[in-house]
């Protein structure tokens, strides 16, 4: 007993120092701070991993090291974090950089060199250890806006070395570096249904419940209910001198005074991400495009930010009880914002509800589907709960359902082409249910397609046989070393699959950037011959269509 309890100390004594250490990482950004995304944020399909900070729309601020260590690893990808670096520190910890838009002198020559020796764009790299050192204010690149970055600004994470764990940087490190005395704020709070006997307001079904605002906090209007209920809530923070709508910190529940509920944005793992459709009202954020958090759950959900699950959040309202249910919301800096609503019990005579359409799928049993060319078929926890699904199975195509339920694995979807079926070559498997032909890697052996989705929706084969389109963007064809060349490549239906640029036959490194439909290449790479050079473009798209472009220039 004594020996587990000094055990228990030593780790929470050794937890305790790690953290502490990360208040001695320095600001990694000279300018004000100004969160424009904060940890655990939610996401299409993940929980924020870092914190972003904005820089006014600007490109090219400065990016420090907090503190000693080495670059242990550096990714190159035209989407995701684009150019991004990671440093490991001697105190346990890896801190990440995203969308920067170029690397320090000494790191930028390292990457350019494997460009170079892979010619590839999109790379990955492991520098041996003490290859790239760093010190404490060192500049390790620049902000930027590249990969899948909605505009300029930094992105930050703190990650447990051993563990991988991302770590609340505002709430570990930099919380002293950000003004923040403002409140969150309350788009919504829903009610909802439990059971099939639950019935809430003289309803079956969930509804918003009216707020009015009292003392700077908000009351909502008393519920009358019998049967089981659970609460969600569309919140989102803001900073001073900020208007992003950024992710709250901490959501709490109580019932009649006990905690009832908890969910802390402090850290988790990545594996953890894939749970975000299951924590929020999928459903709901799909046709409003608004996340409701809930503040229940109804099946297993191994989700570590949730802190407190008593009764899994749920209230059974019985005959003579009342309840008061609050709600605490806090952002980082422990600002809070009180929700109280009134419940009483009410007997209803039973409401009528209409009969769910559809197959009735057990989410613990494997399911397969066939007809004629094509099929469906999903192991058990596919989905997160039981789900009716309407499945219609035609030549060609395959209609599943529509996309209002999450999944946690993919379904695999094959259909066999007609052996007279044109273009095969050219042909892949889409979905077409959306405004736009979504592409999906399709995996090919003779007539037999197959793709592997999270997506329910429409799918059928989709042939795309135009080119993809090249224009050479500048406006000259005498250059200096000084000068870009810069094109503008652009695919409708399957998307950019690759893209090689050369000057006189030798490879050139073209830097793509998706959200501008550029590629850039830098003459200050020097790869070009003092006069006339052929300057060579090849794009192909994900299906094969190519494009080739030669044109002449001289660089002086």
């Amino acid at each position: 007993m004594i020996r587990t309890l000094l055990l228990f100390l030593f780790i929470s004594t050794v937890s305790t120092a790690q953290r502490a250490e990360i208040t001695d990482f320095e600001v990694p950004i000279r300018i004000p701070l100004q969160v424009s995304g904060t940890f655990g944020e939610l996401r299409s399909n993940h929980f924020h991993a870092g914190v972003d900070f904005s820089s006014n729309f600007k490109i090219g601020d400065p990016v420090y090291a907090p503190a000693d260590g080495v670059v242990n690893r550096i990714k190159v990808s035209a989407f995701g974090y684009g150019k991004a670096v990671y440093i490991r520190h001697r105190n346990g910890y890896t801190t990440v950089y995203g969308h920067l838009n170029a690397y320090s002198d000494k790191i930028a020559k390292y990457v350019n060199e494997h460009h170079y020796q892979q010619q590839k764009f999109e790379i990955e790299l492991f520098p041996l250890a003490e290859e790239l050192p760093v010190k404490q204010g060192e500049i390790i690149g620049y902000i930027g806006n590249t990969g899948g970055s909605g505009g300029p600004h930094l992105h930050y994470e703190i990650r447990d070395t051993q563990t991988e764990n991302i770590i609340n940087a505002l709430a570990f490190s930099l919380k002293d570096a950000v003004v923040d005395t403002e409140q969150a704020i309350i788009n919504g709070v829903y009610v909802y249904p439990l059971t099939n006997e639950t019935i809430i307001n003289n309803a079956s079904t969930f509804f918003e419940v009216a707020l009015s605002k009292q003392n700077n906090n908000y009351r909502g209007k008393t519920i009358q209910a019998t049967g089981a209920i659970g609460f969600g809530i569309n919140t989102h923070d803001t900073q001073n001198g900020s208007r992003g709508k950024n992710g709250v910190y901490k959501i709490s529940t109580y019932v009649n005074g006990s905690k009832n509920f908890e969910v802390v944005f402090d850290e988790f793992s990545f594996d953890e991400s894939k749970y975000i459709n299951q924590y929020i009202d999928y459903k709901y954020y799909q046709l409003s495009g608004n996340r409701v958090q809930k503040l229940f759950t109804t099946t297993d959900l191994p989700l570590s930010l949730i802190k407190t699950n008593k009764n899994n959040g749920q209230l059974v309202i019985n005959e003579g009880e009342d309840f008061n249910f609050k709600i605490e919301v806090f952002d980082v800096h422990n600002n809070k914002q009180v929700i109280e609503i009134p419940i009483k019990y009410h007997e209803y005579a039973a409401v009528e509800k209409p009969l769910p359409t559809g197959k009735y799928i057990d989410w613990l049993k494997d399911y397969s589907f066939e007809d004629q060319n094509v099929s469906v078929e999903w192991d058990a926890r596919t989905f997160f709960e039981d789900v009716y699904l309407n499945i219609e199975l035609s030549e060609n195509k395959i209609k599943l359902h529509k996309d209002e339920y999450p999944l946690q694995r993919n379904i695999n979807l094959k259909i066999l082409v007609p052996e007279d079926y044109p273009n095969k070559d050219r042909t892949f498997i889409g979905k077409t249910d959306g405004k736009r032909v979504k592409y999906f890697n399709t995996w090919k052996r003779g007539n037999d397609f197959r793709v592997r989705t999270k997506e329910l929706g429409t799918y059928e084969l989709v042939q795309d046989t135009e080119n993809p389109s090249v224009r050479f963007m500048n406006e000259k064809d005498i250059f200096t070393a000084e000068d870009q060349l810069i094109f503008e490549i652009e695919d409708d239906l399957s998307g950019i699959g690759s893209y090689n640029g050369f000057l006189n036959d030798d490879w050139i490194l073209f830097e793509y950037d998706y959200k501008t439909k550029k590629l850039i290449h830098k003459l200050s790479d020097k790869k070009f011959t003092s006069g006339t050079n052929v300057l060579k473009l090849v794009v192909t798209d994900r299906v094969g269509n190519t494009t080739t472009f030669e044109h002449t220039i001289k660089v002086n």
